[in-house]
């Protein structure tokens, strides 16, 4: 927990929010760490007690601990699935599971250098099945909810950036002569500060002396306009000249894609060094790499978070500028260059992303606008990345919606269906009862139909006579408010959470059931109910006993699983 806390966090050991276990558990962990399955389910009651530890030593900052409980708590059954998901580990850690898959005591040096020997020797296909481990399977980006078309089109068209580099697009027309250094000349420069109003000085004076601008180089905005408008494609450079593009011409028709093509340019047109003088590989910043990165990550990074403070982003990038450079300069230097960096992300990055439209600042937060978001969906589906937009399935038949939901978080999948049945409110109710009779999600389906409004109860009544269906339906009604709980045996309530659990092992393994487990509550209640899977008749019974007594962190609830299945046994042999 230090080591992320420290290299990959914050650098404050001892302050920790939510969104700081999220982390941890979700993506640290499954990266990086290696466990047996025996003891993944120890992890969380270890992670509490090290942060119990913390608050009595009186140095715990952060969010309350019970707060911090309570959101373990709720973490523990998608941290289990999460650390069994190939997709999410690491390089190293897929090596490992790889050696440790193949039977490779991974303690034994001489046997890990023969393995990975004998890596090297396998066909190229094979060896990158192993090393490419990591991306198996897509990374799964939370979803996100957009408002219509007509709005995203209005914002895209208020977009003072975008306005901006069709105005030069427009002025560039069908050529103007560069320099031989590839700069606009003078007069045009002198044209493009007035008409797109880029707050440019030429022929600067300072008291009573002037600074005659010597080339467009010089205009630090106008020649980041002209640099934007050639990675969005906009305009081009042949021979000499400047010259508008097909799509430059075509600028307005398609707002949304205008803006998108203008936000993946500004990502690639290193918006940073010509305000440091003509020739910008002799005169950027050295930190300039380090912005550049910042550039392109952060997009995603607000993708995530949602919100990002502002001062610890800047921190965040000065820790990474002393971290590459040997900065062995005076304390007034340093403070010098920082804050010349500071300038650097505040103007030339947020401010122009700000002005594009593609992120807010506001109170020291950085927010991305629906427009941000928008654009950043489309560049992580083109990389093979899974990144719904709530209501992208409205048109889909009940077993498609069911199938994408299946892929998503709990609240995710619920906005999902809400939208699905907004579109189609007379007949949601039916098609849903239908995917529950015959579809392949039919539990998914049930749950669906609690969404579906007054229409849902008939329908789910007629599932009751359904094979497979008629405990969950039952439950369903019960729980919905159309029969009374005391219509239900508590065999029948033991047995529903019996095949959910043996469900769950099916989807995402043993561990991530016993987790399952673990959130019914304190450990008194969950041997209860290990207990009373005694008299339970289903088969799956056994292998929930099974897993209980073999991945479950608590010797107590652990021997009572094992003491449980060996009765279960006994007499069955009577």
């Amino acid at each position: 927990m230090l080591d992320f806390k420290w290299a990959y966090g914050d650098g404050r050991i001892f302050e920790w929010h939510s969104a700081d276990l999220d982390d941890l558990l979700l993506s640290y962990f499954p990266r990086n760490v290696t466990l047996p399955d025996e003891d993944l389910l120890g992890i969380v009651p270890a992670v509490k007690d090290f942060l119990a530890f913390l608050k009595d030593g009186g140095v715990l900052n952060g969010d309350p601990l019970p707060e911090l409980i309570d959101a373990l708590d709720a973490l523990l059954p998608e941290f289990a699935a999460t650390m069994q998901d190939a997709s999410k580990f690491g390089m190293a850690k897929g090596l490992v599971t790889a050696m440790t898959a193949e039977g490779v005591d991974i303690s034994q040096p001489d046997a890990v250098n023969r393995w990975i020997e004998q890596l090297n020797e396998r066909p190229f296909d094979e060896r990158a099945a192993i090393l490419d481990a990591e991306d198996a399977e897509p990374v799964v980006f939370p979803s996100i909810e957009l408002p219509s078309e007509d709005e995203l089109t209005r914002a895209a068209e208020a977009s003072r950036a975008l306005d901006r580099l069709g105005r030069f697009a427009r002025y560039v027309g069908d050529g103007r002569k560069l320099t031989q250094l590839g700069f606009l000349t003078l007069s045009d420069g002198r044209a493009l500060v007035d008409l797109l109003e880029t707050g440019d000085v030429i022929d600067q004076k300072i008291g009573a002396r002037v600074f005659k601008t010597r080339s467009t180089g010089e205009l630090a905005e106008l020649s980041l306009v002209f640099r934007w408008a050639r990675a969005a494609g906009f305009v081009k450079v042949r021979q000499g000249w400047a010259s508008i593009t097909r799509r430059g011409m075509s600028l307005g028709r398609k707002p949304i894609d205008d803006w998108q093509v203008a936000f993946e340019g500004f990502l690639k047109c290193n918006p940073v060094p010509a305000r440091y003088g003509l020739d910008a590989s002799k005169s950027e910043p050295f930190w300039n790499e380090i912005l550049v990165e910042l550039v392109e990550q952060l997009p995603f990074g607000l993708y995530v978070a949602g919100v990002i403070d502002v001062e610890p982003l800047r921190d965040d990038v000065w820790r990474q500028v002393q971290a590459r450079f040997n900065l062995l300069r005076e304390p007034w230097v340093l403070e010098h260059w920082r804050k010349t960096m500071e300038i650097d992300i505040d103007r030339q990055i947020l401010g122009h992303l700000s002005d594009l439209g593609a992120l807010v600042v506001s109170d020291g937060k950085i927010s991305p606008t629906s427009l941000g978001l928008l654009a950043t969906n489309r560049m992580l589906r083109e990389r093979g990345a899974v990144a719904p937009v709530v209501g992208e399935h409205a048109r889909s038949s009940a077993t498609e919606l069911l199938r994408a939901c299946a892929e998503l978080s709990l609240d995710e999948s619920e906005r999902e269906i809400r939208r699905w049945i907004e579109r189609r409110p007379l007949t949601a109710a039916s098609e849903l009862a239908e995917a529950a009779r015959s579809g392949p999600l039919p539990v998914m389906a049930l749950h669906a139909l609690g969404f579906a409004g007054p229409a849902a109860e008939a329908e789910v009544r007629a599932l009751v006579e359904v094979e497979g269906l008629g405990l969950h339906a039952r439950m369903w009604l019960v729980e919905h408010g159309h029969e009374d709980p005391s219509s239900l045996a508590p065999e029948m309530l033991i047995a529903a959470f019996v095949a959910g659990l043996a469900a769950e092992a099916d989807q995402n393994g043993p561990v991530s059931a016993v987790a399952r487990l673990m959130s019914l509550g304190p450990e008194d209640e969950q041997i209860r109910f290990v207990e009373e899977l005694l008299h339970t008749d289903q088969a799956a019974g056994d292998d929930v006993l099974e897993m209980i007594g073999r991945y479950h962190p608590s010797k107590t609830v652990a021997k009572v699983a094992r003491r449980t299945a060996f009765k279960r046994r006994s007499s069955r042999l009577r």
